[in-house]
């Protein structure tokens, strides 16, 4: 069992609770009207459906407070086109009108890979008057004793896509652990039990890179006759064209590519080396989907697996629950959206007139976290 997933917390009482007011972008008018409003639109949405958990999960709660609410997001990475994408989706999602009149001050921030100014970022979000915060760390256990210095204070927090190994913290995710396996399974199948293999990981420390990496190798440590050439790609097409390129121009003989992003820089290396395209196992990026279904008739084989950046409005709706009072899984887990070759639709899992960078799992429908490309691209 991932360890990250299957903690089990010792304290399961209601944590009390202050208001605190104040924040960093006021949402408009919030009136007892509007945030009636707001619970009434919340008729459509299936707590039970969305909110599975994780094997292991428990129950957490807090108590009510009155709302509208401050909410705060703290962000860490922000060098590729996921982060920026699932940013914009955050503010998009904070104004849908059963969202909106639930919020009353809106905070983001972003400090890049550095660990300490996570740490200062997030404890400056509580000082402002955050009474909830959404997480996407940059470490598992360095951003642990402040949030749950902020549980402590009844402020509750949600972790999503990076995790926070953290008593108290709410967890949502895709199963990474999962995915890396599934990406090495699928692999092994295509290429056989014998061959180099470029393992192209993400930003290294997080928990995303960690247990996708660990899901990949519990496949391929079973196979003697793989040989894995890891690289790190930071997520990143330009990133993980450049390491790609350079484990070509080294190794003549690469049988298959696991990835966890920024995989049509990857396959865009191939092109340009004059390389054969082999077996690509990657992320959900709109250019390699377009990769795929351009290639498809040339025998290219692929398997793509989206990291959705819509986990951040799951996330939200999680906070938003915990301040009113709702009891919610410590570990709710999202559906892998799977995409192989003959899985291909325009329109609906490919864009060929979107760009390249476009991250296509945009929706999570069992949450009601659905998004058009249109409001996501700007176009």
């Amino acid at each position: 069992m991932n360890h990250s997933i299957g903690r089990t917390l010792s304290r399961r009482d209601a944590l009390r609770a202050t208001a605190i007011g104040g924040g960093a972008l006021a949402l408009g008018t919030t009136g007892l009207g509007r945030y009636a409003l707001a619970q009434e639109g919340e008729q459509d949405f299936d707590r039970t459906t969305c909110y599975q958990p994780f094997e292991g999960a428990v129950p957490i709660k807090f108590d009510a407070q009155e709302g509208p609410f401050s909410l705060a997001l703290s962000n860490s990475y922000i060098g590729n086109v996921w982060r920026t994408q699932m940013l914009n989706m955050a503010d998009i999602f904070v104004t849908r009108p059963d969202i909106a009149p639930l919020i009353a001050d809106w905070q983001v921030a972003s400090s890049g890979e550095d660990v300490s100014g996570q740490i200062a970022q997030t404890e400056n979000m509580m000082s402002a008057g955050a009474q909830a915060i959404v997480i996407n760390a940059i470490s598992p256990t360095a951003l642990a004793p402040v949030c749950e210095a902020a549980v402590r204070d009844g402020i509750p927090v949600v972790a999503f896509d990076a995790i926070v190994e953290a008593e108290g913290v709410v967890y949502v995710n895709h199963d990474q652990t999962e995915m890396g396996r599934r990406w090495a399974e699928w692999l092994i199948e295509t290429i056989g039990e014998t061959g180099k293999i470029l393992m192209i990981r993400g930003v290294q420390g997080t928990s995303v890179d960690t247990d996708r990496t660990a899901g990949g190798m519990s496949v391929f440590d079973q196979y003697p006759g793989i040989e894995i050439i890891e690289a790190f790609g930071q997520w990143d097409p330009g990133t993980s064209q450049t390491v790609t390129a350079n484990a070509l121009a080294a190794h003549d003989d690469i049988a298959g590519v696991w990835t966890q992003g920024g995989t049509d820089g990857t396959v865009r290396a191939f092109l340009e080396a004059g390389r054969p395209l082999v077996p690509v196992a990657g992320e959900g990026e709109n250019g390699f989907r377009k990769q795929m279904l351009e290639y498809k008739d040339q025998g290219f084989k692929a398997l793509s697996i989206g990291d959705s950046p819509a986990l951040v409005a799951v996330a939200i709706r999680v906070a938003l629950d915990l301040l009113e009072g709702r009891e919610v899984p410590s570990a709710i887990s999202i559906p892998l959206p799977i995409v192989g070759m003959d899985d291909l639709e325009v329109g609906v899992n490919v864009f060929p007139d979107q760009p390249d960078n476009f991250f296509v799992a945009i929706d999570i429908e069992a949450c009601n976290a659905t998004f058009t490309v249109e409001e996501v691209t700007g176009q």
